[in-house]
């Protein structure tokens, strides 16, 4: 996800070294391929997974209350005027009216996700669309099923289908799709999905009576607390692999936020992008709080704990990670994405840790030294708006004693302590770490 540098810097006379880390990227976005077999085309979806491979840990041998999918016709309207159809996927999809991208289909649309979303839901293996799509109009079906449906883990961007399609005025239709595959077997996913639930509520109750920031705050901070980065594990890009085994990727975690958020009542939704140079690409989550649409990705604060937190894309603006990974056709073929070009609220802004100009670092750096000196040791993070700055402040922390001397300058001393910096570049977040000297 990113490079991690450290760098440790000591009193003179104290040995002092540096290591360096680099952590994986996540895995490849959307790739399509089609192979026609007579009338039917197989279509291989690969929505940022890794090839499944290690073992799990053992699911527990009590067996969940089976989540129900009632029929259509067979459910309660909800107060509101709605149509028929959304008052069918209100009934039918948990959370429904947080789910954003789900909300921008039309009617037509949302009858064909509604037949997609039964049938995984009931671990069919045929749907037959209720009206004719295209083909970038299933792709996009497919992506909200893959990617914006926390609960369906039972089937993941590795699963295969044949779909079954008519030429219409010289434009191919999808009628249908058959041979569904999914990764768990349906007791499986029945024990694992009461296993996420409970945990999902353990985490959603910790939040009660908190803002909406807060509670945001809360589940990143549980995710990120309870989770290490793990591309070995079968279920890693599952809310499963991140709940239950606190192993996960990307894909996982984005799915897991959004899955809290929206228990949590928070608009949230997953989308993905891939650099254009054909490296790896990532999944995160855009959160509305109060009105704003945020970019959140908890992925690069995994195993971070505490003060040793990054923050570096908590609520940043629609610039930061869409810059490195343009999202990609399965969203933006039929979907808007909602987004901020401000980072005034991020959460290094709101912390007042965020470096906008050169006449701010000194003072920013000074304040934070000097807490975590008067406490006799800890860690801080600042954020800074250019990479420039990084460098500018790498060359100054560089030594101790050009630390010692610019600190100064600002009323804070050095003397008796030892520190040691980590940057992650892509974010141009930088931690200090202080510790008394020996």
């Amino acid at each position: 996800i990113s490079n991690y540098v450290r760098h440790v810097f000591a009193p003179p006379e104290t040995p002092a070294f540096a290591w360096g880390n680099s952590f994986p990227d996540s895995v490849p976005a959307f790739a399509w391929i089609a192979v026609p077999v007579l009338c039917v085309a197989a279509v291989v979806i690969l929505l940022l997974s890794g090839v499944l491979g290690g073992t799990s840990a053992p699911l527990p041998e009590t067996k969940p209350t089976p989540v129900e999918t009632p029929e259509p016709g067979n459910e309660e309207k909800p107060a509101g005027e709605l149509s028929a159809i959304r008052e069918q996927a209100e009934k039918i999809i948990p959370g429904y009216r947080c789910r954003h991208l789900v909300q921008q289909l039309d009617d037509r649309m949302l009858e064909d996700f509604l037949a997609i979303y039964q049938a995984v839901a009931n671990f069919r293996t045929e749907v037959e669309f209720p009206s004719s799509i295209s083909m970038d109009e299933m792709e996009a079906l497919m992506t909200l099923i893959y990617g914006n449906c926390p609960e369906l883990f039972q089937i993941d961007g590795n699963a295969t289908y044949y779909y079954n399609s008519v030429d219409r005025d010289g434009e191919k239709m999808v009628t249908g799709i058959s041979e569904l595959s999914y990764h768990m077997d349906e007791d499986t996913y029945r024990r694992a999905y009461q296993q996420c639930d409970r945990i999902v509520q353990e985490v959603v109750s910790g939040a009660a009576g908190l803002s909406a920031r807060e509670a945001e705050l809360h589940a990143y901070r549980y995710v990120t607390g309870h989770c290490v980065y793990d591309l070995s594990t079968p279920y890693c890009g599952t809310p499963y692999g991140a709940l239950v085994e606190g192993r996960t990727k990307c894909d996982g975690t984005g799915k897991t936020m959004q899955w809290i958020l929206e228990q949590m009542g928070i608009v949230c939704l997953s989308i993905s992008g891939a650099p254009l140079d054909g490296g790896n690409g990532h999944q995160w989550n855009v959160a509305e709080i109060d009105g704003i649409f945020y970019d959140l990705d908890a992925t690069a604060d995994l195993g971070n704990q505490g003060d040793k937190l990054l923050y570096g894309r908590f609520n940043v603006d629609n610039h930061l990670i869409r810059a490195l990974y343009p999202i990609g056709d399965g969203y933006l073929s039929c979907f808007t994405i909602p987004g901020t070009d401000s980072m005034s609220g991020s959460y290094h802004a709101r912390n007042h840790t965020r470096v906008e100009s050169d006449a701010d670092c000194g003072p920013i750096l000074a304040q934070q030294f000097s807490q975590v000196i008067q406490k006799n040791g800890g860690s801080f993070a600042i954020q800074l708006a250019q990479s420039a700055q990084v460098d500018e402040l790498s060359r100054i922390f560089g030594k101790w004693e050009g630390a010692e001397r610019f600190l100064k300058e600002y009323g804070v001393s050095l003397q008796g302590f030892g520190y040691y910096s980590l940057t992650q570049p892509e974010t141009n977040v930088y931690q200090f770490t202080v510790y008394r000297d020996s």
